[in-house]
């Protein structure tokens, strides 16, 4: 009996890891989904997702709330431009245990560097700069 639990606990911890998304992976679903939906949606739905870590929310947060205080807009510091398109790619900068940078472009032009780093197994984006 204990080496049959033994063995669905291995299977179990196997199928775990594998259902991770990996920071490429977290960062392509988070942009897909913010080009095709979250723009349209607004800045108030795009800081709760979950792919976005606590403290980028809520810098994000205080950023927008910021842009409508001071009656600005057109800047996006998601995607780190005023213009943009659902077609984008992201490159691999560098990748440690714990943090991933990858570059975002659009219009085959790099707009912003992506941060993603690991909390408690999962991958989640923690900054978005601009590329200077």
């Amino acid at each position: 009996m204990r080496i049959l639990i033994f063995v669905f606990l291995c299977f179990f911890q196997a199928y775990t890891i594998a259902q991770t998304p990996t920071a490429s992976q977290t960062a392509h679903d988070f942009y897909t989904w913010y080009l095709t939906k979250g723009v349209n949606l607004g800045w108030k739905q795009a800081v709760k997702r979950p792919e976005l870590s606590a403290g980028f929310q809520k810098k994000l947060t205080v950023f927008f709330q910021k842009l409508e205080k001071d009656n600005e807009g057109g800047y996006d510091p998601i995607l780190q431009a005023q213009d943009y398109e659902d077609k984008f790619t992201l490159k691999p900068i560098a990748q440690t245990a714990s943090k991933a940078t990858f570059y975002f472009s659009m219009f085959e032009q790099k707009t912003a560097i992506v941060t993603l780093t690991a909390v408690n197994g999962k991958w989640l984006i923690d900054n978005i700069q601009g590329v200077k």
